[in-house]
């Protein structure tokens, strides 16, 4: 499940069972804000398993192992999620040169030169290289084994 510290917007992907039934006290460690975070009712079901499932030995003082590490505030395993906002530059790059693909097409159509014909005869000859270059290494192969 996702949380997010509430000071610096940073966010986390944490399993919803290290959370325990009940919630718990979580740090971010970006500002250092604590907080109180619930657990999700729709994101009960977890596949990956909590980090007191893996633990081989039961304690027998479960109870009280669990409020001192309640007292305690320690991070949860978790990831980090960046998320990266959308770069300005870019898009300026992508409209520019959609312009000039659409400003070369109308000019080759204004002096008569029909671009879907001219761009139909690159794709077939990019092909028929693509068709030979297979076949003669397909050749080189086949003498080299033989």
């Amino acid at each position: 499940m996702f949380i997010v510290c509430s000071n610096c917007e940073f966010k986390y992907l944490v399993n919803s069972a290290d959370l325990k039934p009940k919630g718990r006290m979580v740090e971010c460690v970006n500002c250092g804000h604590q907080w109180f975070q619930e657990i999700n009712e729709l994101e009960t079901l977890s596949a990956v398993p909590s980090t007191n499932q893996l633990n081989l030995e039961p304690n027998k003082n479960n109870k009280t192992n669990e409020e001192e590490k309640d007292k305690k505030i320690k991070n949860l395993p978790s990831t980090v999620v960046r998320q990266e906002k959308p770069s300005t530059r870019n898009s300026i790059i992508l409209l520019l040169l959609i312009f000039i693909i659409f400003f070369g097409i109308w000019v080759s159509r204004s002096y008569g030169i029909n671009t879907i014909v001219l761009i139909e005869f690159y794709i077939i000859e990019f092909f028929f290289n693509l068709n030979l270059i297979i076949s003669d290494l397909a050749s080189i192969i086949y003498n080299i084994l033989n």
